[in-house]
């Protein structure tokens, strides 16, 4: 059976998904050559060359090196995959640490992407609080704080310096146009922040300053399942009973785009790895598989198929040259490997084996990952974590108590 909020496959009977932790239902489903340089006549034209060059060669790192060195494009697709993946619940870094909220810890942290200094930096209650959803920009961390003991209770999305000063509140769900709203994904880009919220069956997307000023709803479909927000597009799946339809929305034409149409299968999250993207097909009958497709609905690939009768699995985290999919065990229902499938199409590789971390997020920090536990509910978020290198050999567990 395929759970309707994540589109993951789980054994028949199950009361929960294995991977969003949703509760299921039913069964069934989820709705030319380079010049030779000049001679040299004098002096003057060498010095005006070289003038040239430098500054060529400073507009070319300001272009390339924020790629390079984890800002840009390619940052911004990295959260939203992040984001996207591990709806919100994962772990996100700025500097030398990484923040996220855990149960063990008491609240939300901050650790050292060393596995060292642990330190709690906003205390939350978990018997009556957790936080969905972490973006962190610069030296400030929004958060999102929920009363899971009030289901009509509005979200809070606040702030707090990273040494848990200075905390504000930015805005609330009931600013969104009230009803019992969620608020399942934070991004910031370029210091504005991007809200996902659902009500009713149809997903939102807001904008607004890092103050919760200019508040801007950008987005608004029904069966828009896990959207992959970027500042200038919202890619989304539109499950149905026996089919999906891979959408695109447009922030400088406002116009809503059809990428492609799966006949009896239904998909997973969608993810962006380098600049395409990436998502996993559950047909009605047959075995999994990973899809690649350019942002225009062109060239699509199938990257990898599973072959076998009794795994399942999810694409879990996107790097810029791979995907790495959570793969269960043959058989079985908690032990799992984590797999590299590379996006030209070359051999997959298995970067780790027999995991145990229940109901697993798998974030990229750009050149290693971190995988956490989210646990069975949403009162035991995060009990472990652990960092490790894109190929597996070098893993840092975070001593979370």
């Amino acid at each position: 059976m395929f759970c309707s909020k994540c589109g993951e496959k789980n054994p028949d009977g199950a009361r929960f998904c294995a991977r969003c932790g949703a509760a299921i239902a039913a069964a069934g489903p989820v709705s030319g050559p380079v010049p030779a340089p000049p001679r040299r006549r004098s002096r003057v034209p060498l010095v005006t060359a070289c003038a040239v060059a430098a500054v060529a060669v400073v507009v070319a790192a300001a272009l390339v090196l924020p790629g390079l060195l984890g800002g840009g494009r390619a940052a911004q697709e990295r959260q939203a995959s992040n984001a996207a993946l591990s709806y919100g619940r994962g772990v996100v870094s700025s500097g030398d640490y990484d923040y996220l909220y855990s149960t063990s810890v008491g609240g939300i942290c901050r650790v050292k992407n060393d596995g060292s200094a642990v330190e709690l930096i906003r205390p939350i209650d978990s018997s009556t609080y957790w936080v969905p959803a972490l973006a962190v920009d610069g030296d400030t961390v929004f958060f999102v704080l929920d009363d899971f003991t009030d289901d009509g209770g509005a979200s809070e999305l606040r702030s707090v310096r990273a040494d848990g000063s200075e905390e504000k509140l930015v805005t609330t769900s009931s600013a969104f146009g009230g009803g019992s709203q969620t608020i399942s994904q934070l991004c910031v880009y370029d210091h504005k922040v991007y809200v996902t919220s659902t009500v009713n069956g149809s997903t939102q997307v807001y904008t607004m300053g890092a103050d919760g000023s200019g508040l801007k709803m950008i987005f608004n479909q029904s069966n828009a399942s896990s959207p992959l927000v970027l500042s200038d597009a919202v890619y989304y799946v539109a499950n149905f009973d026996s089919s999906y339809t891979l959408m695109a929305w447009d922030s400088g034409t406002n116009q809503v785009r059809t990428l492609y149409s799966g006949a009896g299968a239904s998909a997973g999250a969608l993810c962006m790895a380098g600049g395409r993207l990436v998502y996993t097909e559950y047909p009605s009958s047959g075995n999994m598989s990973v899809v690649s497709i350019s942002t225009d609905g062109q060239d699509r690939r199938v990257l990898w198929a599973n072959m076998s009768d009794d795994a399942y699995g999810h694409v879990a985290a996107a790097s810029n040259d791979a995907v790495y999919l959570v793969f269960y065990v043959p058989g079985s229902y908690e032990a799992w490997n984590l797999l590299r499938v590379p996006l030209d199409g070359s051999d997959v590789q298995t970067v780790a084996q027999n995991l145990t971390y229940y109901n697993p997020t798998v974030c990229d920090m750009g050149g290693r990952l971190v995988i956490c536990e989210n646990g069975g509910d949403i009162s035991g978020a995060n009990m472990r974590v652990m960092s490790m290198s894109y190929d597996g050999t070098s893993q840092v567990t975070y001593p979370l108590g």
